[in-house]
């Protein structure tokens, strides 16, 4: 009888850990650091910080999602802006190190944005948060090409200025 009632319990944790998403990050949790490669500076964000920023907020589908989402966040430009940081040598950088050069015509006033909300809520690593690059691809139909996809990072951690 102990046996059977300790299994359900290791079963019905096992299923509940399985089934919750990643914890979301700690509010003075660095969810994003940028670099100037340059001189060494370093301005790191929390989630906060990247909230109190001018937030940006559209509705798109992606490849990647179903159907048509709200995504918001800070754009690109704002952060560089905010950190100090040239927008040029631009390569972002994901939390498994992906990394992708980010060519500075790609930069523009409201896009991309780095998600750090879909649909007014933060979303777990599990789900490619907490920070992602997204372009309003149902706005502009140059957003919808492979070089553009490849710039949508997800799970981005860390950005790098300077180099290249």
């Amino acid at each position: 009888m102990q046996r059977r009632t300790l299994l359900n319990l290791v079963g019905g944790l096992g299923l509940s850990l399985a089934t919750a998403p990643l914890a979301m990050a700690a509010d003075d949790q660095i969810v994003l650091s940028v670099t100037n490669t340059v001189t060494g500076a370093t301005k790191n964000y929390t989630d906060a910080d990247l909230l109190a920023l001018p937030q940006t907020s559209f509705r798109t589908s992606t490849i990647w999602t179903e159907g048509v989402k709200t995504f918001s966040g800070p754009t690109l430009k704002a952060v560089l802006k905010d950190a100090d940081m040239p927008a040029k040598g631009l390569k972002l950088y994901a939390v498994n190190d992906y990394n992708v050069p980010f060519p500075v015509e790609n930069l523009h006033d409201t896009a991309p944005i780095i998600a750090n909300r879909i649909d007014g809520e933060p979303f777990p690593l599990r789900r490619k948060g907490p920070l992602w690059v997204i372009f309003p691809f149902d706005q502009a139909p140059n957003f919808n090409s492979e070089e553009i996809f490849a710039l949508c990072v997800w799970q981005l951690n860390k950005i790098s200025v300077g180099g290249m």
